[in-house]
């Protein structure tokens, strides 16, 4: 199967139709325009700097217009774009440039200090920058990305039929079990994605997606930035997410026009914290999801009493990522469903045999279909692990219910076994969120000469709120199996979290390893 430019149709069909909206700068790109950029990126990429197919086009840089641009002017040049996480420190982001040996670098604004130390001692053809305020501190030889554009004839690429199997971009991993992992990111997933999450939200040309979410991370470009622009639609593009600000955008009678939301349930979590949430209008929010984590029950609530459904889902980076999205009526009838797979994507529930459980019964989530990635850049033995026979294996745990709908359980690392008995700390967390001073809660397994582990929960409370420890402990007691109980409780400031909003496990389990 071949992907075509998607794009420059819409450029052709719809030319002044705007497609993007940089919030921060105010500036609105049409698809004309968003066409014409894009194709001088990729001239200057393939033409001025003669660069093979393949190459790879390292950004570093918070969300923009320009990064989109970039990602588009990459697949019309054949060029691998790798979105690099900017949260990370230069030591971590150091292998990963050594991983992927990029021969162009981009900095953004307020990274140039960064890229400068990324650069030193590689063999790069190029180091471009983007608008910041920090321009009289731009090293010799740097290129200014607008330059660049105008420099160029302004003549359209159209990128050619792709197959589905190229490289478009990749997504490193946020390593919460190691090392990161380059995710392969093929043109196929891409589209395929764009089909799945356009069925499961009934996405079309007339949407306005607001993104939050980073553009590294597969949540910020394909929920629902890329499947938005394949339809035809406008995306408002976020620098960076403010509950304040997002809470004035996502309001009615602000006038942008916002259809679409996707979040993690921290940012859904952030924003119903605001004081602004309150008196917020959100009528014009036909379709909001979530994915990442679990979603706690009052949350949900929260935002209902409001006439906002919130969407729960399920997919990976490996995964493009929509595998699962919940449609409204499921959601509102079983919260906490991820509903069944969407698409072109197939499921299974299976035991540590293989072997397909029946309903009701836990077992890890296998996923297969066009969504899924080859694999893992330069890393074959992690490619074989994680796929056999064609089957993803996701690492969670899931289970079917007597309707199909699906429900995920826990990751399979983090769920600790107390006394012989699995413990999955997303049903414990769920307990907790009960309690109405708790703002944000984790549990963790923690070593114990008795019982070989029992759980440890790590809480964030609200502000101005209170709660004894001791309490904690006789609510859950009435909730949960006396096995499932938290033994300790620990009130911290905050805790550590991905930039997608995933509560690092990892991090806590080795700072409260002697607890």
């Amino acid at each position: 199967m071949y992907v075509v430019d998607w794009l420059h149709k819409h450029a052709q069909h719809r030319p002044d139709k705007i497609a993007l909206v940089d919030v921060d700068s105010g500036r609105q790109i049409s698809y004309r325009q968003f066409d014409e950029r894009a194709s001088r990126f990729a001239e200057y990429l393939s033409e001025t700097l003669a660069l093979s197919p393949g190459s790879r086009v390292a950004v570093l840089a918070h969300n923009s217009s320009d990064y989109l641009e970039m990602l588009y002017g990459c697949a019309k040049a054949g060029m691998v774009m790798v979105c690099l996480n900017w949260r990370l420190a230069p030591a971590e982001l150091k292998p990963i440039l050594d991983d992927c040996t990029p021969q162009v670098l981009v900095a953004g604004d307020g990274f140039l200090h960064v890229v400068a130390e990324l650069a030193r001692g590689r063999a790069l053809r190029a180091v471009l920058h983007l608008a910041d305020d920090e321009a009289a501190d731009v090293p010799a030889g740097w290129t200014e990305y607008e330059a660049v554009l105008a420099a160029a004839s302004g003549r359209i690429v159209e990128m050619p039929c792709r197959d589905e199997h190229e490289v478009w971009h990749l997504l490193y991993t946020s390593g919460t079990t190691g090392r990161p992992k380059g995710v392969i990111q093929t043109y196929g997933m891409v589209f395929f994605n764009a089909v799945n999450a356009t069925i499961a939200n009934r996405i079309t040309r007339d949407d306005v997606m607001l993104a939050v979410l980073p553009f590294f991370h597969t949540g910020g470009l394909n929920l629902y930035a890329n499947p938005v622009l394949h339809a035809g639609g406008t995306v408002h593009v976020a620098r960076q997410f403010d509950a304040g600000a997002t809470l004035a955008r996502l309001d009615a009678r602000s006038g942008a026009g916002i259809t679409m939301f996707f979040a993690v349930p921290s940012i859904y979590q952030f924003l119903s914290q605001h004081p602004d949430f309150e008196r917020a209008d959100l009528s014009g929010l036909r379709s909001c999801a979530a994915g990442g984590s679990p979603v706690p029950l009052p949350l949900l609530q929260a935002y209902q009493a409001k006439g906002v459904t919130i969407c729960f889902g399920f997919g990976m980076t490996e995964t493009g990522p929509t595998v699962f999205v919940a449609d409204e009526d499921t959601a509102r009838r079983k919260p906490g469903t991820i509903g069944k797979p969407v698409g072109s994507m197939l499921t299974r529930v299976v035991d540590p045999l293989g072997n397909d459980v029946a309903p009701g019964e836990r077992g890890e989530l296998l996923i297969k279909g066009p969504g899924v990635t080859p694999g893992y850049w330069n890393l074959p033995e992690a490619t074989a692990a994680a796929l056999r026979d064609g089957w993803l294996h996701s690492g969670d745990i899931a289970y079917v219910d007597a309707d199909g709908d699906y429900y995920i359980v826990d990751r399979a690392k983090d769920m600790f076994i107390s006394g012989g008995e699995n413990v999955y700390p997303a049903e414990v967390e769920q307990a907790l969120f009960a309690l109405p001073q708790v703002a944000e809660a984790a549990v963790i397994g923690v070593a114990d000469e008795r019982w070989g582990e029992v759980g440890m929960a790590l809480l964030v409370l609200k502000p101005g709120a209170s709660l004894d420890p001791q309490d904690v402990i006789a609510h859950c007691r009435q909730r949960l199996a006396g096995y499932k109980v938290p033994r300790h409780v620990r009130v911290v400031d905050a805790l550590p979290r991905t930039p997608s909003g995933k509560i690092e496990k990892h991090k806590l389990r080795m700072q409260y390893r002697q607890h």
